[in-house]
């Protein structure tokens, strides 16, 4: 594949500079072998070094794993830790002890080593870091809410401000900041689904971490929501942009003032499904949204008096703006 693809045009291009090599005492042109395990350029003839301790640009396949089965080439460790004391760079002792054999010490030394090497707030953090991994993981957010969580994580434990406080709720806080701050929210009721946090423990946390950082987070708006929602509903491009479309108007003319964006967002999709061929029924969207059905409806009520100013005019729909239902 690629990785085989780039040897051998390493390989193609050390023969090329080979054959262009002459042998100063010979004078003869592609002549000139290497020694691979010399590292000496030698000529085939006359048996002349032309050139030492050259560089071998192909792949080392040698393997520095601990396990005789273990085929992982990897000979260096993870990437610096900037937010641990000793960047993550201390000395490891592992036990390389296999099932069934008996354990000479190496168990207990890598144990107790490992405990006095690492000072108890990079335990404790590297616990966070572990959770809030595992979250993110559950609530499949990408690689950067990770690098942002454990970014803000780290300033907040750096305060002590939040000392007794839940590990869950700080960490689910945490990633319910920084998805505001990427510009992917997350609902406290999607974050509560993967935690046993609490609403009111999380919208705590994340009120005292808010006014920690000194940022005042962007207002939600049912856009936010909206390609994820219908990504997940598996609606066509046309229909997210005018389901986005309808949200916007309806936020801009104040239409669903009080409703929360979720809501607003729910009642949109609902309202522009119903007018293409990928309808979708309330109970379908309350799935995806986390919104109860009685919500949507409520808030559809609130859209439908204005169908046809809220209908982008660029958009087709399938079915006449007259057609859609009361509720």
């Amino acid at each position: 594949t690629q990785r085989h693809g780039g040897e051998i045009a390493t390989f193609a291009k050390m023969m090329l500079e080979q054959e262009e090599l002459q042998c100063p005492d010979c004078k003869d042109k592609g002549e000139i072998v290497m020694d691979f395990a010399a590292g000496d350029h030698i000529c085939r003839n006359c048996g002349l070094v032309v050139g030492e301790r050259i560089i071998d640009e192909t792949s080392e396949w040698r393997t520095f794993a601990n396990d005789e089965n273990d085929n992982d080439p990897n000979r260096v460790g993870g990437p610096m830790n900037p937010f641990l004391e000793d960047g993550g760079l201390s000395t490891t002792i592992i036990s390389i002890a296999k099932p069934g054999q008996q354990d000479k010490g190496g168990g207990a030394l890598s144990k107790w080593h490992n405990r006095s090497a690492a000072s108890s707030n990079d335990r404790a953090l590297l616990n966070a870091f572990r959770e809030i991994k595992n979250l993110a993981d559950l609530l499949e957010l990408p690689q950067t809410i990770v690098d942002r969580s454990n970014e803000i994580y780290k300033k907040v434990d750096d305060t002590k401000a939040l000392r007794g406080r839940g590990l869950q709720a700080v960490v689910a806080a945490v990633i319910y900041i920084a998805c505001r701050i990427e510009g992917v929210p997350r609902t406290y009721k999607e974050i509560c689904g993967q935690t046993t946090a609490t609403k009111k423990d999380i919208g705590r946390c994340s009120t005292a971490i808010s006014k920690i950082l000194g940022t005042n987070l962007e207002t939600i708006s049912s856009t936010n929501y909206m390609s994820r929602f219908c990504s997940r509903l598996e609606l066509p491009m046309d229909v997210q942009r005018a389901a986005s479309d309808v949200a916007a108007e309806a936020t801009r003319l104040a239409i669903a003032a009080g409703k929360s964006p979720i809501s607003v967002a729910a009642a949109a999709i609902y309202m522009v499904s119903c007018l293409s061929n990928d309808k979708k029924s309330q109970r379908d969207i309350a799935e995806v949204t986390s919104v109860s059905e009685v919500t949507i409806r409520n808030a559809y009520k609130d859209l439908y008096p204005y169908r046809q100013q809220l209908i982008p005019s660029w958009w087709t729909p399938a079915e006449a703006i007259d057609s859609l239902p009361l509720n």
